[in-house]
């Protein structure tokens, strides 16, 4: 019973958005370069692109707006829609995600789509490099990925209004991104903060082979960007088990149903030899004694 439990507990498919669609608009020698992939959201009726915006450009560019057009087999538009870039100003060599959502009935039975870059200006400089991401490590679990860290201020006076953003790939490129909930938290000068990215569309059954982790405050950029992949550290590696603990806590788990039962069978057990030797109306009157 304790394993079929468990099995039944590691079956339960929580996936809830399946990608469809991968491409990669522009060549990687292009100044800006698209990656972008499709999700369909069959709990909220609705699909999802996302992609990364990269910039190969020597300056950087900020304001960069992202076209997505849905058409039919006769080439005929369905629904456009624009959004941003997650970043403000994206660096030089640097990249930035994006993520839009569109209701099933808007775009049914769409035979294509196209993503691009419809705008952006170049920017003077980039913003200057007021925090640093110290740690990080990427956890595949059966129906989510979790990429947690730390965040330290660089700088002698406090960051504020920023947040982190995880970009995860396998073995073909761009997967998926996922932001961090840090946006209101204030650091202090050497001052240092976790941060957490939690994606439940990209679990175990992916072979994520990397994550890019960016961000950015309204003033502030990040030092560097940080790479992890499956051959790091422990601290910056991806880690593809299904968290051990988990598995040896439902073990113990089940451990003890069994023991359990197999105690309320023995007093069950005894309690019926306890009633054959003693009729009721003796064993009554005898607890009514003591």
């Amino acid at each position: 019973m304790g394993l079929t439990l468990m099995l039944l507990l590691f079956n339960f498919n929580l996936l809830m958005l399946a990608p469809i669609a991968s491409v990669e608009a522009l060549a990687s020698e292009e100044p800006i370069v698209v990656n972008y992939k499709l999700y369909t959201d069959s709990e909220n009726d609705r699909v999802l692109v996302m992609g990364e915006v990269i910039n190969n450009m020597v300056t950087a560019i900020q304001r960069v707006n992202i076209s997505i057009t849905f058409y039919d087999a006769g080439a005929h538009e369905l629904k456009k829609a624009y959004c941003s870039a997650f970043l403000e100003v994206i660096p030089p060599s640097r990249r930035s995600a994006f993520k839009y959502p569109f209701n099933n009935e808007e775009i049914e039975n769409f035979s294509y789509y196209d993503v691009k870059v419809s705008s952006y200006t170049v920017s003077d400089s980039s913003k200057p490099a007021g925090f640093s991401i110290v740690s990080a490590k990427a956890v595949l679990y059966p129906n989510r990925t979790e990429v947690t860290g730390r965040v330290t201020n660089i700088i002698s006076s406090s960051v504020k209004y920023f947040n982190i953003f995880a970009l995860l790939y396998d073995e073909n490129g761009f997967i998926a991104a996922t932001d961090s909930d840090l946006t209101l938290v204030e650091l202090e000068p050497s001052a240092s903060e976790l941060f957490s990215c939690v994606t439940f569309f990209v679990n175990d059954t992916f072979n994520v082979v990397k994550c890019i982790i960016t961000g950015e405050s309204s003033i502030y950029g990040v030092e560097k960007e940080k790479v992890i992949t499956s051959g790091g550290n422990e601290d910056e590696g991806l880690n593809y088990i299904i968290v051990a603990a988990v598995i040896v806590g439902l073990a113990a788990l089940a451990l003890s149903l069994i023991l359990l039962r197999k105690r309320y069978k023995k007093k069950k057990s005894v309690r019926s030899r306890l009633s054959r030797k003693h009729p009721p109306s003796r064993i009554s009157k005898h607890l009514n004694s003591q």
